[in-house]
């Protein structure tokens, strides 16, 4: 591991003295990353807010710290501090999806199934009242006075 002085406040300065410990370039950096070229400037400069995705930024210096192998605990109490409404809540937390396409697939094949049951009935009924109410008549026709 990387000496790296963590009593420094800024997450940039403690990233830009583990790199230089390392003797890396900002370009070799980038090319290691696959960063576009001023990324490693805008952390190393604590400027979140210029990243195309500021909201990103605690993962770009938590992968930053990793490639430099600076302590994970103490570089991100850096950046919490000097971030501020960038750092977010913390870790994310993995949420499952209300329903799978498989899942709605199946509930229409359910309702399709429920729907057809219901018109075969009725028209199962239908067809019973009709042949019955044909009867009445034939018998009230047949019915003398």
């Amino acid at each position: 591991m990387a000496e790296v002085d963590t009593a420094v406040a800024s997450p940039g300065a403690m990233l830009r003295r583990a790199r230089e410990a390392r003797k890396l370039s900002p370009e070799e950096v980038t090319r290691r990353m696959n960063w576009l070229p001023c990324y490693v400037g805008i952390i190393e400069r604590d400027d979140y807010a210029a990243l195309r995705r500021p909201t990103f930024a605690r993962g770009y210096v938590r992968a930053y710290g990793k490639l430099l192998e600076v302590p994970e605990g103490p570089l991100m109490a850096a950046f919490d501090e000097v971030a501020g409404e960038l750092a977010g809540p913390g870790p994310v937390r993995r949420v499952a999806p209300a329903r799978s396409a498989r899942h709605t697939q199946l509930l229409q094949i359910a309702v399709g199934i429920v729907l057809l049951a219901m018109l075969v009935a009725g028209l199962w009924w239908w067809r019973g009242s009709a042949t019955q109410s044909v009867v009445a008549l034939d018998w009230v026709n047949t019915v003398k006075v």
